[in-house]
């Protein structure tokens, strides 16, 4: 079977992210998928750092990488692309808003495929327990980015897996929440899968949306367009 890399970028998450490496870990071993789990950290203030120590102490397959600079999702994401071991990989977030089990979806579906997303917005997937802003924030920003992909339902998970060998880091720029949308954006990927999940708002820890996430958004969405009309000027 091939090798797996999860790359979970995380800042004070103590109270999710012990659950979250243990629950995948059960899973991972119970289907036989040999595997790493990075944690990405972006020298977090509270226990998260002194937690995953702890686990990776007797499960050498858990790996803490302290980033002291440049912090935010998208870049320690970026930064775990480099750092991963394995090429197939698959990135989600710590506090259970992506469903663990859906990664054994996922790591099948890479099978024949480029990339694999786990959905919001196809038939069978669902968003739980979420405020009224924030479904209007996700609809705007959905909105954008299928201007761009309109034959992909959720071109802004946060929860995907893909293939190495589609990636190339020196195009990206990553920014804000939607390290998705600069993947596709700026490589070259030919076949692509939606998976349904049904997406939970944190069970612990806080939401680190806010107006600087949007700003961000909409600085690469804008990046990105003028990235992919350039790219076809030179093709």
């Amino acid at each position: 079977m091939n090798s797996l890399s999860i790359i979970i970028p995380t800042y004070n998450e103590e109270e999710n992210i012990g659950r979250i490496i243990l629950t995948l870990q059960k899973i991972l071993q119970n289907n036989s998928i040999p595997y790493e789990i990075l944690v990405m950290d972006d020298n977090s203030t509270d226990n998260t750092q002194i937690i995953v120590k702890d686990i990776s102490s007797s499960s050498p397959n858990i790996r803490l990488i302290v980033r002291f600079k440049d912090h935010g999702l998208s870049q320690s994401v970026v930064d775990g692309f480099s750092r991963a071991q394995y090429d197939l990989l698959i990135v989600m977030d710590a506090d259970f808003s992506h469903p663990p089990p859906a990664v054994i979806e996922l790591y099948n579906a890479l099978d024949g495929n480029d990339l694999a997303i786990g959905s919001r917005y196809i038939k069978g997937g669902a968003i739980e327990n979420w405020p009224v802003e924030r479904k209007i924030l996700s609809f705007g920003a959905t909105f954008l980015a299928r201007l761009l992909f309109p034959d992909i339902c959720d071109p802004v998970s946060g929860f995907f897996g893909f293939h190495r060998r589609i990636l190339n880091v020196a195009r990206l720029k990553p920014r804000g929440y939607k390290i998705l949308l600069e993947i596709l954006g700026k490589n070259n990927w030919n076949s692509i899968i939606e998976l349904p999940i049904k997406f939970i708002e944190r069970e612990g820890g806080s939401s680190k949306l806010n107006f600087k996430v949007i700003f961000q958004y909409i600085i690469q969405f804008t990046d990105i367009v003028v990235f992919r009309a350039c790219h076809r000027i030179h093709e």
